[in-house]
């Protein structure tokens, strides 16, 4: 057994443990800016729904006040509509001729006529206030929507996660195997050509251990 292969397969063992200790120490700190961004990513899509969620409702509500001062305000134009019908009313009976049998059948008329007309006036303003009130019923509606929508944009999407840190694996077998190779290659390459600087071994420059010390012609 050759007692110079532990020592060298020490060495690679341990380079390689302390570069392993090295990919795990990167691990540990890839991890801990992985959850870093990820716990930012998390309260940045929190915030976002939150402030979606308040800007979603104050559009609701203001949809909603619209909508009610609309419903006020054509509510007081039928009641005045109402108010001015009787009012009418009570006039042309007040103001109504009386056959008398010796008046001519005209007696009357363009006061008739009057009441008729203003009656006519008072029922298209109430028309025209029921179709401008539809109008801004769906005016209003459309509006929430085209906010809600611009709210929705605003959120955006839920952030993808980003993948994970891969955890380093330790050396196989076969990379320690390597590693002794190698390292004992690095030994034995300048032990090599120092014995041949020295004369030793088959491919010395000084001549080959034969040829110094049984040389033929050297006296004993």
């Amino acid at each position: 057994m050759d007692l110079t292969i532990y020592p060298l397969s020490s060495f690679a063992v341990c380079t390689g443990k302390r570069e392993f200790d090295a990919q795990k120490a990167q691990y540990k700190r890839d991890v801990s800016a992985w959850e870093t961004g990820e716990r930012s990513k998390s309260n940045i899509w929190d915030m976002k729904n939150d402030q979606y969620e308040i800007n979603t409702a104050e559009n609701v509500n203001a949809y909603s006040r619209h909508i009610a001062a609309s419903q006020r305000n054509f509510g007081l134009d039928v009641q005045e509509f109402m108010k001015n019908n009787e009012t009418l009313f009570q006039n042309e009976l007040a103001k109504a001729p009386v056959n008398e049998g010796n008046r001519s059948t005209g007696f009357g008329r363009s006061m008739k006529l009057a009441a008729l007309y203003e009656k006519s006036a008072q029922n298209a303003n109430i028309r025209r206030g029921g179709i401008q009130f539809s109008e801004k019923q769906n005016a209003a509606y459309r509006q929430l929507l085209s906010a809600q929508s611009s709210e929705l944009g605003k959120r955006g999407f839920a952030p993808i996660p980003s993948p994970h840190p891969v955890p380093p694996k330790g050396p196989s077998f076969l990379d320690q195997a390597i590693g002794v190779a190698s390292t004992a290659a690095s030994f034995i390459a300048p032990i090599s050509s120092i014995g041949g600087m020295a004369g030793i071994g088959m491919t010395s420059k000084m001549g080959g251990f034969t040829q110094r010390f049984f040389q033929p012609d050297r006296l004993i």
